[in-house]
């Protein structure tokens, strides 16, 4: 307490973003404030009565702070923070995750659509935040019916997959232009920002003008698009007669959790109804609570309402609103209706969301006793001293000895646990030689009898028979730790212990080999994942790699104007010199 007592004599009275960290220095609070000194003070002086703030305090070791510009500036970078260090004692998302988002991705020839968790393109539009992956699953599968996508980021003469289904109009094989192609991204655009009204106003004229230049085909599938928004806009339940945009967020709050509920109506009609669980609510104030979402869901929402009711109003009002005129490039006010059909919406929304939370407490409930009965037969079909907590399951991936990868995946409680997860480059790569491959993955992971601040497995799984078993027990005995073993063998599910010769065969049925092969497929998953991008990576590398003053834009210019590295090789030396300039095209041309 003394630390923090001299520090906060040297805090300044500025604007920014406060962070309390525990005695390991872990974050486990990220605030904002006005004037830090202040705000920080607060705490430690007893002046904030907050329920949860003793608890707090009683954690907090030491404190940093970033000054920013602005209050706006400060409430942005608090929510970046927050994603980033997860901290227990702030509001979060269940589940660790960034919201879900629909991005039409620019970057290929080929305009792509596909979900993302991260914004992280210029070059793109993103639509959401959607509740789960789920919910854009079904988006895209009901927009590539309606309005047909290419999968393939460039022209070529190979089709796409979805094109032999009729749900690709063909513009990766030149059946129709890029520019034609063009006009269903627009389309998709709007439908996706919920204008439907204005995209059927497109399409029929779109209908009358290819029925007078006597295009019939083309009419034909037009007029199936109309037939297909209408369905969906009948669909879609009259809330307002008036054509408003707005948002109705109510929230239902638990012991320690809180649901939160977003009805959204677009031009009249209730377009859609969002979900959202959040945990570290317990002894937060409803205020709070709204704070915390609104700022996390508005600040990447990128089709902003025009008005947003809420169940209660949130403490930051002002810099909330900035935030969101700044994205909109609009005025977009927050209010809580108290009166008449609005508030009745908003009880509804709170209705809604105490009963998604029922049901999903009660799946949490199933699932956790499917989890403890698997994790129970597990200690005791492998004659275990303890339940195994914590346990970590080693896979490699490899072609022929290269781009040769391994993975760790870490269950905690029977659930994956994926801030903990690894992934090892092979440095031993050339040979196919998996046994070798394994002991270095492990050895590394051991190193110094485990003295990596990374904690022990109370039982290690290796995806693989009797000998890859054989090196985890001969990495364990040279670092000198007792963690308990097994291989699992893909082809009869095979158990394998150290100094068994028999394995141990389980039913399919059985929960805790349910649970190992949940892990080894995790285990395999990552591993894959992490390999294919090592071998994508090298096979975009081209013998302009090695040229200087080529680095990787002008990389992409040459290949995106010359189609490969032969194409470079046959273009014109003026045309070169005008993308590279001089000196580098003569060193190109020398080298290539």
């Amino acid at each position: 307490m003394d630390k923090i007592k001299v520090k906060l004599r040297n805090t300044p009275k500025k604007t920014g973003v406060y962070l309390f960290k525990n005695k390991t220095g872990a974050v486990i609070y990220i605030g904002k404030a006005l004037n830090l000194k202040s705000r920080v003070k607060q705490y430690f002086d007893g002046r904030d009565t907050r329920p949860q703030i003793p608890f707090l305090v009683n954690d907090v070791a030491d404190f940093d702070y970033i000054i920013t510009d602005n209050e706006l500036e400060s409430l942005m970078l608090e929510n970046t923070l927050i994603k980033k260090h997860q901290p227990k004692y702030n509001v979060l998302l269940r589940d660790d995750k960034n919201y879900a988002f629909i991005k039409i991705d620019y970057d290929t020839e080929i305009p792509q659509i596909y979900s993302v968790r991260n914004p992280d393109s210029k070059n793109a539009k993103y639509f959401g935040p959607y509740s789960s992956a789920g919910k854009i699953k079904e988006t895209l599968n009901i927009l590539r019916r309606v309005f047909p996508y290419c999968a393939n980021k460039k022209v070529s003469n190979r089709p796409c997959f979805y094109y032999f289904l009729h749900r690709c109009p063909g513009v990766c094989v030149g059946k129709i232009s890029l520019s034609e192609y063009e006009k269903t991204i627009q389309k998709i655009i709007l439908f996706l920002g919920g204008h439907i009204s204005e995209i059927q106003k497109e399409i029929q004229s779109q209908m009358l003008k290819a029925s007078k230049t006597k295009q019939f085909e083309r009419a034909a599938d037009l007029r199936n698009q109309l037939q297909s928004l209408h369905i969906i806009e009948e669909r879609q339940k009259v809330i307002f007669t008036q054509k408003v945009s707005w948002d109705f967020v109510s929230c239902f709050q638990s012991t320690d959790k809180a649901t939160i509920n977003v009805f959204v109506i677009r031009n009249g009609k209730l377009n859609d109804r969002k979900n959202f669980i959040l945990e570290n609510t317990e002894n937060k104030t409803e205020d709070e609570i709204f704070s915390a979402f609104l700022e996390n869901y508005y600040s990447q929402t990128t089709y902003l309402p025009k008005e947003i009711f809420v169940q209660q109003l949130p403490k930051e009002l002002s810099a909330l609103t900035k935030v969101m005129t700044l994205n909109s490039g609009r005025r977009i006010k927050i209010t809580k209706p108290r009166i008449g059909k609005k508030a009745e919406i908003i009880k509804m929304g709170t209705e809604n969301a105490q009963e998604y939370f029922e049901s999903w407490a009660t799946s949490q409930a199933t699932e956790l006793s499917r989890t403890t009965l698997a994790l129970d037969e597990l200690k005791k079909v492998l004659k275990l001293s303890e339940t195994p907590m914590r346990i970590e399951c080693f896979d490699i991936s490899n072609i022929q000895g290269t781009n040769s990868v391994a993975s760790m995946v870490v269950f905690e409680g029977g659930k994956a646990k994926k801030s903990e997860y690894r992934k090892f480059k092979i440095k031993k790569d050339g040979k196919p030689n998996d046994f070798a491959m394994m002991e270095e993955a492990l050895t590394r992971r051991f190193k110094n009898n485990g003295e990596n601040n990374w904690a022990l497995p109370n039982l290690l799984v290796i995806d693989g028979g009797k000998g890859q078993l054989g090196v985890a027990v001969k990495v364990l005995k040279k670092s000198g730790l007792k963690i308990p073993v097994i291989g699992l063998a893909k082809r009869e599910e095979e158990i394998f212990i150290p100094g068994k010769s028999n394995p141990i065969l389980l039913s399919k049925s059985n929960h805790a080999l349910q649970l190992l092969q949940r892990l080894r497929d995790e285990a395999h998953r990552f591993a894959i994942t992490f390999h294919k991008k090592l071998r994508s990576k090298q096979a975009y590398k081209s013998a302009l790699d090695d040229i200087m003053g080529i680095g990787p834009k002008k990389k992409k210019i040459l290949i995106q104007k010359f189609g490969s590295v032969s194409g470079v090789k046959k273009a014109a030396k003026k045309e070169l010199i005008s993308i590279l300039g001089e000196k580098t095209t003569k060193d190109l041309l020398e080298n290539l």
